[in-house]
């Protein structure tokens, strides 16, 4: 595995500051540490969003928003993506 910069980050300004400068985000879940030691992927900064609150399902009108950390059980779970989304529980 190459060398690589990590940064846990402290709010979403942060996150999309790091997006903007095309950093890889880690959260709960990912395989991105799998595929770095197999060197698919080789990052050089990582941004930690685990503990930042984007897990949340929404409705804004127009679609349902799934944030970035919403884990794959909460979101076959919840009542309004089973109805209109199927598709995502396949």
């Amino acid at each position: 595995m190459r060398p690589f910069d990590y940064q846990r980050a402290e709010n979403t300004a942060v996150a999309r500051k790091a997006n903007q400068a095309g950093a890889t985000f880690l959260a709960g879940g990912t395989n991105l540490l799998d595929l770095m030691k197999l060197e698919i992927m080789a990052p050089e900064q990582i941004i930690d969003i685990s503990r930042l609150e984007l897990d949340r399902i929404t409705n804004n009108g127009e679609g349902m928003h799934i944030g970035a950390t919403v884990t794959n059980s909460d979101l076959a779970a919840d009542l309004q993506i089973r109805k209109y989304y199927p598709a995502l529980m396949m």
